[in-house]
């Protein structure tokens, strides 16, 4: 989704398509003049392109795909034909900073929408854990449903600082893409935020962490569910089918494999788990207890 290429910290920053919140971004995208697709791979699409709005393809290939419409390509560079386009502009900007502001305003109602008050809702995870984590931290997120809310609730800063599984979305990559990361960056910190069941299918790698003398963080969204896919069974009028997960102490098993662990149920408990991101010696496991409550509200 090209995170981080554009400051999601600037006043112009509209938001994440196709993540949680996708109708209000598909709302406001509908009332411009122009859609400018620089770069824009379809395969990040979850919904079908809906839009009547005309599409400038700019792009280092053409727009063979036609996942959307688009009347005038631009086929080369992505950087120079953006200058170019720029350097071209002589009209009015289609909203002011103010008109984005309402948007965002918007986007953040519909993102905290279904918490329940009292539990660890998976919102308060991404925001305790962004709050906590330093500036130039890199995340990777495994699949799931709270990567629909980190994908739009994570402010990235700057580009390759959110890594995740997108298009066809593979499950089990959080880990092993975290422990990548900081073997390739070194001293910049590193966050995995992942599901249960994500986490299950690569939980040993733990130990590798260990044995490469790693300082990353691995925080687990446990709520015992293939959360998606339940949800999808739900709204299709299936039963739950092979969705459910057996119940794993993940705090012992960190500390079988030589992590730190903590398990945290409330927002109060996660802050005090968080408050050392900074400072790891080895890796830290939060096994954070969430109610699954606002995934229902949300998807």
């Amino acid at each position: 989704m090209a995170k981080g290429v554009f400051p999601e910290d600037h006043p112009l920053f509209a938001g994440v398509l196709d993540m949680a919140c996708n109708q209000v971004l598909w709302d406001f995208l509908a009332d411009s003049n122009l859609v400018v697709a620089a770069g824009f791979d379809p395969v990040e699409l979850i919904n079908p392109w809906a839009l009547a709005v005309p599409v400038l393809h700019v792009d280092t290939t053409p727009n063979v795909d036609q996942i959307y419409p688009s009347g005038c390509e631009l086929v080369g560079d992505v950087s120079a034909s953006l200058d170019w386009l720029a350097d071209g502009w002589r009209g009015e900007p289609r909203w002011s900073e103010r008109d984005v502001a309402a948007h965002r305003d918007r986007l953040r109602t519909a993102y905290y929408a279904g918490r329940v008050a009292g539990h660890l809702n998976p919102t308060d995870v991404i925001d305790v854990v962004r709050t906590n984590a330093p500036p130039e931290t890199v995340v990777t997120c495994d699949v799931g449903s709270h990567k629909l809310l980190v994908g739009q609730g994570w402010q990235a800063r700057r580009p390759r600082s959110v890594l995740m599984s997108n298009g066809l979305s593979a499950m089990g990559l959080g880990l092993p893409g975290a422990i990548a990361a900081q073997m390739t960056l070194g001293e910049v910190p590193v966050v995995a935020l992942i599901g249960d069941g994500g986490f299950a299918m690569a939980a040993t790698e733990l130990r590798l962490a260990v044995a490469r003398q790693l300082r990353l963080a691995v925080v687990v969204f446990v709520d015992g569910s293939l959360n998606r896919i339940e949800l999808k069974q739900r709204a299709l009028g299936y039963p739950s089918t092979a969705t459910r997960l057996d119940d794993i102490d993940l705090v012992a098993l960190a500390g079988s494999m030589g992590c730190d662990g903590v398990r945290v149920t409330s927002v109060a408990e996660l802050e005090k788990a968080a408050a050392g991101l900074a400072g790891l010696t080895r890796p830290l496991l939060i096994e954070a207890r969430i109610d699954p409550a606002q995934y229902e509200a949300q998807f």
